[in-house]
């Protein structure tokens, strides 16, 4: 579907996104519901004797479990497709209804109508579309079922001796004949029929008037939380478009005095007064610039994802390819880094995977002593690809676990080790990880090193 329909997912409030979970909800209760119906039925025929339109009756129950699966693959269908839209939610929820007050008048009328206290099931289809719809509509629902129980109680007094189902019980087990289960006639009565459907009406109108109530406060406590959302939102938006535009703005003066620093350093003898504080300031310079594209990756990671840009990315080439990258680096340190990659190609973006092995790398190396030791692992598990990064490291003190993934967050041990560090590189591989559906874990021990493993969708199969 086009990125600019307004009836994708994402476009839909909270509201309508737990209105749509709530649907798919009640179809499936309504299959319990089903089972249910021809449990008491077979109850009430084989051990209470109970007689009835009994083949009347499971026809409206099979009717129940057909349109219902109807309805089951109806939800599934739009889950699918991504076509969930208000539209779409509001029609559901209509015909729902509306086949379950059908069903429950069928249903109540062949099981002896306005004698049978089954009369109460109209109470549910009631609830459910006060919970759904407005005030009035969910008033709309209440006054058919009330007509429907009008209908049923009346068309029995009216129609007692030819449409009225009697409700009876036999004496004994194989006896000829049956009493009837309520009083001689009750159907036939009119202060009787008049007391049902006076009694019920009020109980449907009543029901909507209670859970509307309680739906409309719930609908409005969950549109102030809609409206939250989108306020953060917004101010997310703003804050990763300054990031973008404040990075953009700042590479190219810091690299352009970089540049003119490390000109000047080229023509300077290496004992002249004043170099070391040139060599200062472009150590400083480069500090700032690695800073500058951690906050530009990170403001693009709190972007939009493009579906477009997941394609199939071998995770053991990404992986060699940064290590031979920081070789160098770690070699320089006395680090021996040790490297097993076997193949997994996995959907996702390339470049984003290379900046999580490249942050998760460089803290690894950034973080081990002289001597230490770092080892990388990439390949296919049970069920997902996977990555590990483990070293001999300082380590995490346990009270700071639980906020290495935080923006701008470093560790004291870790200030102390490194003193320039923008705090962005654990939070830019957690955003990279999420983004790809995947999970990162970390365990670590102060002194003697810390373990990032990183869980990633599954691996595509070979060709």
């Amino acid at each position: 579907m086009p990125d600019h329909d307004p009836e994708r997912p994402a476009e839909l409030t909270l509201t309508e996104r737990e209105l749509f979970e709530q649907l798919g909800w009640f179809t499936q209760v309504r299959w319990g519901a089903g089972a249910c119906a021809l449990g008491f039925l077979a109850i009430g025929w084989h051990l209470f004797r109970v007689r009835f339109a009994w083949e009347a009756a499971t026809a409206v129950v099979g009717c129940l479990f057909v349109y219902n699966l109807v309805f089951a693959l109806r939800v599934r269908s739009l889950h699918r497709r991504r076509e969930i839209s208000k539209r779409s939610i509001t029609r559901l929820a209509h015909a729902q209804v509306w086949c379950d007050l059908v069903t429950v008048a069928a249903l109540v009328h062949t099981i002896g109508g306005v004698e049978n206290h089954f009369i109460l099931l109209f109470i549910f289809p009631v609830i459910v579309a006060s919970q759904f719809f407005a005030t009035r509509a969910a008033y709309g629902y209440a006054t058919l079922a009330a007509a429907l129980i009008n209908l049923i109680g009346w068309g029995d007094y009216a129609g007692y001796d030819t449409i009225h189902h009697r409700l009876e019980v036999s004496s004994a087990p194989g006896a000829v004949g049956a009493d009837t289960l309520v009083a001689p006639g009750a159907a036939h009565h009119l202060i009787f029929v008049l007391q049902v459907c006076f009694v019920m009406s009020f109980a449907v109108y009543a029901t909507v008037f209670i859970v509307s109530n309680i739906a409309g406060r719930l609908r409005s406590r969950e549109e102030e939380l809609g409206m939250a959302y989108r306020d953060l939102k917004s101010l997310e938006e703003v804050k990763s478009q300054f990031m973008r535009k404040a990075s953009h703005e700042l590479r190219a003066p810091v690299g352009a005095m970089q540049s003119l620093m490390n000109a000047a350093l080229s023509q300077m003898s290496p004992g002249a007064a004043g170099r070391e504080l040139i060599d200062r300031a472009v150590s400083r310079s480069e500090s700032t610039l690695d800073m500058v594209d951690d906050l530009l990756r990170y403001s693009r990671l709190q972007g939009t994802v493009v579906p477009g840009r997941f394609e199939p990315v071998d995770l053991a080439e990404v992986l060699r390819e940064a290590a031979d990258l920081f070789r160098a680096q770690a070699e320089e340190k006395g680090i021996r880094l040790q490297v097993e990659a076997a193949p997994a190609r996995v959907m996702g973006i390339r470049d984003s995977l290379a900046d999580l092995v490249h942050n998760l790398l460089s803290n690894a190396i950034r973080y081990t002593p002289a001597g230490g030791r770092v080892s990388v692992e990439a390949g296919c598990g049970s069920g997902s690809s996977f990555l590990e990064v483990a070293d001999t490291g300082i380590g995490i003190p346990a009270d700071e676990l639980p906020h290495i993934f935080e923006e701008f967050f470093r560790g004291e041990a870790a200030r102390k080790t490194a003193l320039h560090g923008t705090g962005l590189g654990m939070a830019i591989a957690k955003r990279v990880v999420d983004r790809h559906g995947g999970h990162i874990g970390v365990e670590s021990k102060v002194g003697r090193g810390t373990t990032f493993r990183v869980a990633l969708p599954p691996c595509l199969a070979t060709s």
